[in-house]
């Protein structure tokens, strides 16, 4: 699906640049330049950073 329409980029090219560690809003737009336009995109891609955080299990350091 695309999420970004101004840069024609699809979520499976956001989801690939996070599987690879690029996970915040800024290094997706420096990568692929998503949501540097008109901005109408941004919450969707922070929807999908989010997702994408939420899939990893927290590890409490403290927990003893």
């Amino acid at each position: 699906m695309y999420v970004c329409i101004c840069h024609d980029v699809k979520d499976t090219q956001i989801n690939t640049a996070m599987t690879q560690g690029i996970n915040t809003l800024q290094g997706l737009q420096d990568a692929l330049q998503v949501g540097t336009c008109c901005g109408c995109c941004v919450p969707m891609v922070q929807d999908l950073i989010d997702e994408h955080q939420a899939s990893f299990p927290v590890i409490d350091v403290m927990a003893g």
